[in-house]
């Protein structure tokens, strides 16, 4: 039982949900309120496999370059005040989560990868061949990028988002066999707002990681002596560029949900403004953000309405 925990804070709540319902909406995007079901819940257990595999080898090479501390037992324990400790929604909330052995994370990689892998030319055999080269985008990123590539100015801050991306393409692509410029455009801000995630998930981390020598963008900031609590209100920008892009090109039926959003992000930089760390502002933003597809989701279905504006 103690293994299972293990691997189930693995699973990391927030960033799997925001993965997945992603790659959903690509799928409704193309097809609406027609989505073929038994298409898409591979296409969904294909994305499940492929991010778990990045989580697993994200946890298995902070092991090995040292990240938890040395005889730390506990995901939820750390030894001290800088030491690595996820987020709630992260891991944190499976109760006492073990560090596991190296090799169990290697051996839950292998077979986590090979079953996304078949399911991935499974899909392909029905759907069409460009859907495999989506995809693995996607599992070459969950293996390289905490092998190494988180280290490299700009590319390990971008690398999640790209990775999100291409789900989204390929829950379209499952749809409709086809991208276009819809698609690629509606991505735009998408990526935008997802650097927002990616930099206050990294904020809680920057003491450790400029430790590590990674490049983050908030390890930049912090190396050009801004504080953590300065640097928190910088992570907010993308979101408010992102949404009020979308509050200009998206429907007049989702406007509201939008324009909802950044209230939102105003309402959370104020409350939360002696959340220095970012701890409590990676969940609710990532909270706000899930809320947002989900509305977006319901409409596009048919399944609810907001008002116009």
């Amino acid at each position: 039982m103690s293994a299972v925990r293990g691997f189930m804070a693995e699973v990391r709540i927030l960033p799997m949900s925001l993965m997945l319902l992603t790659c959903l909406l690509g799928g409704f995007f193309a097809a609406g309120p027609h989505l073929n079901w038994k298409i898409m819940g591979l296409v969904l257990l294909n994305a499940f496999c492929f991010l778990y595999t990045a989580h697993l080898n994200d946890t298995y090479w902070d092991i090995r370059k040292g990240e938890y501390e040395e005889g730390r037992k506990l995901h939820s324990v750390r030894f001290r005040e800088d030491g690595y400790l996820p987020r709630w929604g992260f891991g944190y909330e499976i109760p006492n989560a073990p560090i596991l052995p190296k090799h169990y994370y290697l051996a839950a990689m292998a077979l986590s990868a090979i079953t996304g892998v078949s399911i991935m030319l499974h899909i392909s055999t029905l759907i069409g061949w460009l859907y495999s080269a989506l995809a693995l985008v996607g599992l070459l990123l969950a293996l390289t990028y905490s092998a190494g590539l988180d280290r490299i100015p700009a590319l390990g801050d971008t690398m999640w988002e790209i990775g999100v991306l291409f789900a989204l393409y390929c829950g379209y692509y499952s749809q409709r066999q086809a991208l276009d410029p819809f698609i690629v455009s509606a991505s735009v801000p998408l990526f935008i707002s997802l650097i927002s995630i990616k930099a206050l998930d990294s904020l809680p981390d920057t003491i450790v990681d400029n430790k590590q020598s990674k490049v983050t963008l908030t390890v930049f900031l912090y190396r050009k002596g801004l504080s953590l609590k300065a640097i928190r209100h910088i992570c907010y920008l993308p979101f408010y560029i992102a949404f009020l892009t979308l509050y200009f090109t998206l429907p007049p039926n989702l406007k509201l949900g939008a324009l909802a959003v950044v209230l939102s992000f105003i309402a959370q930089q104020a409350a939360l403004h002696n959340d220095e760390e970012g701890r409590k502002s990676i969940v609710l933003a990532s909270f706000t953000i899930l809320a947002f597809i989900v509305v977006a989701l319901t409409v596009i279905a048919g399944l609810a309405t907001l008002p116009s504006i």
